[in-house]
């Protein structure tokens, strides 16, 4: 494990939120209207649709639900010497600022613009980056299943008995599990 990367989502991971959720709920908080040029933003694609959100919303760190399970493995695995990375489909802007605020990442990998970094897109970057079972990764979602089946180990966290069955054929470590 010393010399594999960890590599860590945020939503639902690191924090027990989702930040496309906070993000849409504060800018149409301020902004009711906006709703309608959603489905325009979306259009151009997920990370777009992102990049216009954050635009308009800033998100306070400071005052996320942090998940301290996740947050105590993170600092286990840094006193065995492994590089912590977070990647998330989250947008750069909210993701460096959460590292930053934790003060635990040696690099952050999130979504811009252009790129969404979710699902297939966040397998093959850091298959490019690491290498196939390279690295291990925790995750809590169905999406996070192409990330799994290409990591070292793949780390379990608030996940429901459907994933544990899909992962079953894995290397697992499970976290925790949803009540």
């Amino acid at each position: 494990m010393k010399n594999i990367p960890l590599i860590v989502d945020l939503d639902h991971t690191l924090i027990d939120t989702d930040l496309l959720y906070e993000s849409s709920i504060g800018v149409l908080k301020k902004y009711p209207l906006l709703i309608l040029v959603y489905p325009f933003w979306f259009l151009k694609g997920k990370g777009y649709l992102k990049d216009q959100l954050v635009k308009r919303f800033n998100i306070d760190v400071t005052k996320l639900p942090y998940n301290n399970i996740t947050i105590d493995y993170i600092k286990e695995r840094k006193k065995q010497g492994s590089k912590v990375i977070l990647a998330t489909a989250s947008h750069k802007y909210y993701a460096f600022a959460v590292a930053k605020h934790v003060g635990i990442f040696d690099d952050v990998m999130a979504s811009n613009k252009n790129f969404n970094l979710s699902s297939h897109n966040k397998a093959s970057k850091l298959i490019d980056r690491f290498g196939y079972k390279g690295f291990d990764y925790i995750g809590d979602h169905m999406r996070d299943l192409p990330v799994w089946q290409a990591s070292n180990l793949s780390v379990l966290v608030n996940v429901n008995d459907s994933i544990i069955k899909n992962t079953q054929h894995l290397k697992v470590l499970i976290l925790s599990k949803k009540s």
